[in-house]
């Protein structure tokens, strides 16, 4: 898999066009339209000086440096915002839908076709603005391969990347923003302003306010990250879910008896080429893979299994509805022929898993030590 990424540090000049070297910083946002607008179009020479003192390690999992699937390719963006309240204010226990409303309200704002009448709830113009592009993709007509045939949706290319579960005070709160397949100027643009816009809304149903700590565009590296096939090896690997990982088989959400390496390494083969067929490029060479990998999938053992399933409700501000949300968290622990699969598993840490990813859900990191030969 070859992943072209493209970042740098950005803020709003003249134009709202995004000069490279700047990032917005302690900049506090009040509640105003006008103001709001003013903060958006000032020129970043009037902004302060940039901050170079070493920065804490950020609290989520960023681009792996090898994946694999050659010649597979999925472009990659990446942003983080962090607020600040200006009041008591606690993260609820599953934080995704708190976090990924108020960017939906705020991309709703300023990344609608519409501005003037945006739509309160379903998009009505499917396609034709930043929020449905991100957040409720039609499926491309024509479809660009045949492993879509029979699809019904497209899954959002937006993922937002959250705290843990636990309830907390957190200040400031982070939000990270990944965005999988090509991302236009226009919607890079729009998509900073909602992060900037949230600061205009409140927080959770005590209504909280927030001032902005900082927003920006993560700096990866700027040549395409080239992923390679795992060579093949003998060894242990530890997966652990950071936020539930919503992971069904025959319409019922996987336990730990029968969650094994084969059910997972299908949730994420089916997850990794979807994408790259709808946002990247995938080629045939991918398609036949899967039979091998398969058999061999069934012959990694779980050794251990840790796991429990959390359920909880959300609460939807446009349709004033209620969702039943769910997801498997904990850990799960596998030994056998698994050389070829980390890199693949590591690919599924930046995609997420399962669903309901646009909810912040089936974040995982993966642990493995050295690889024995294959015997």
């Amino acid at each position: 898999m070859t992943t072209a990424v493209q970042a740098a540090y950005f803020t709003f000049g003249a134009r709202g066009h995004l000069p490279e070297g700047t990032e917005i910083q302690e900049r506090s946002c009040t509640l105003f339209p006008g103001a709001f607008a003013r903060l958006l179009h000032r020129r970043a020479a009037n902004l302060p000086a940039l901050d170079s003192s070493p920065r804490a390690s950020p609290p989520f999992p960023r681009l792996p440096r090898c994946a694999t699937l050659a010649p597979m390719k999925l472009p990659v963006t990446e942003f983080e915002a962090a607020y600040r309240p200006t009041g008591d204010f606690r993260l609820p226990e599953h934080s995704g839908s708190l976090l990924r409303g108020v960017l939906g309200r705020a991309l709703r704002q300023t990344g609608c076709s519409t501005p003037s009448d945006p739509c309160p709830a379903a998009c009505l113009r499917r396609g034709r603005c930043a929020y449905s592009r991100l957040f409720d993709p039609p499926l491309p007509e024509p479809l660009p391969h045949r492993l879509l045939r029979g699809a019904t949706e497209a899954p959002p290319p937006l993922l937002p990347l959250i705290p843990r579960p636990g309830s907390s005070v957190a200040n400031p709160i982070v939000l990270g923003v990944r965005v999988l397949g090509p991302l236009s100027a226009d919607d890079t643009e729009r998509l900073l302003a909602a992060l900037q816009q949230i600061a205009a809304l409140r927080f959770g149903t005590s209504g909280t306010e927030v001032e902005i700590a900082h927003v920006r565009r993560l700096p990866v590296p700027d040549r395409p990250l080239e992923f390679v096939p795992g060579e093949p090896g003998d060894g242990r690997l530890h997966l652990t879910f950071d936020t539930p990982a919503w992971l069904t088989h025959k319409g019922r959400l996987h336990t730990a008896g029968d969650l094994d390496f084969r059910a997972l390494f299908r949730h994420v083969y089916r997850r990794l080429t979807t994408l790259s067929a709808l946002y990247g490029e995938l080629g045939p060479e991918d398609e036949a893979r899967f039979p091998e990998l398969d058999r061999l999938a069934a012959s990694v053992r779980t050794t251990g299994a840790s796991l429990r399933a959390a359920r909880w409700e959300r609460h939807s501000l446009e349709r004033d509805a209620r969702h039943p949300m769910m997801g498997l968290l904990g850990s799960l622990r596998f030994e056998g022929p698994v050389g070829v699969f980390r890199p693949l598993l590591e690919a599924a840490a930046l995609t997420l898993i399962g669903k309901c990813t646009s909810h912040g859900l089936g974040r995982l990191h993966v642990d493995a030590p050295e690889l024995s030969p294959p015997r």
